[in-house]
């Protein structure tokens, strides 16, 4: 019987096989390592000279009359009304004394804010001086701060490199809780936004609405002048405080 002999493994080509597959991932190119991100681009960068204006108009308000009030009509709305039992009736009674008894009822809510109000203060004038000195103390760079109530013109217009705009649109009293008496506090509405002086881009806006934490009988402030002053002014400083900070962390110095 012949017996076959069994032909050799080829462990030969194998090893060439192998070395091969070595080579190849040896010369193979490692995968790029992506590029880093761009750095962030700052757009506060530049800004060294900054003007801060206090702008717009200010409408100052009082107190609401609470719903108790409302339903005891003032002793000038019972006179009117006792009076117009009297007058004929006719088809044009009716809509014209609902309009003068609404005057009358403005005319008196305009006299007592008339009481509250603080002649002497500016409203967005406290508010931005209280957001540049905020700003001021925060600590890093700082950039220099001016404070006006007018547009900057001429030179001064051109050494900003921003403008900051200030305004407060509505401050005085409001109603924060029903009761007997009613409770009301100091409150301010402000805005600000700054802008590139060259370009006009906004860099930074920012709006709040603050009241003052502490809390009186309603009339209290119309009642005492020094009083109203000094909540009201108080309300405005910290308003321009909120925004200084809004802007020193927009900023990022904390």
């Amino acid at each position: 019987m012949c017996l076959m002999k069994s032909s050799p493994r080829p462990a030969t080509s194998l090893f060439a096989f192998a070395v091969t597959i070595a080579v190849v991932a040896g010369c193979a190119s490692p995968a790029p390592i992506p590029p880093p991100p761009p750095s962030a681009v700052v757009p506060f960068d530049g800004v060294r000279r900054v003007v801060v204006v206090a702008s717009g108009e200010s409408r100052f308000t009082g107190a609401q009359p609470s719903t108790s009030a409302q339903s005891s009509p003032s002793k000038e709305l019972s006179v009117f009304d006792e009076v117009i039992k009297w007058v004929p009736w006719g088809g044009w009674v009716g809509p014209v004394s609902q309009l003068v008894r609404w005057g009358i009822t403005w005319l008196m809510e305009s006299q007592a804010s008339a009481k509250t109000e603080p002649r002497d203060v500016s409203p967005a004038g406290v508010v931005a001086s209280a957001f540049a000195q905020t700003v001021l103390v925060s600590g890093g760079p700082q950039p220099q701060f001016v404070v006006t109530d007018r547009e900057p013109v001429g030179d001064w217009r051109k050494d900003a490199d921003a403008i900051v705009r200030v305004a407060v649109p509505a401050w005085g009293v409001v109603r924060v809780q029903d009761g007997k008496p009613p409770l009301v506090a100091a409150f301010a509405d402000v805005r600000a936004e700054m802008v590139i002086r060259e370009t006009g881009v906004v860099l930074w806006k920012h709006e709040e609405d603050v009241t003052h934490p502490e809390r009186l009988p309603e009339g209290t402030l119309g009642a005492d002048r020094a009083a109203a002053r000094e909540r009201l002014t108080e309300v405005l400083e910290r308003a321009g405080r909120r925004m200084g900070n809004e802007l020193v962390y927009a900023m990022g110095r904390r």
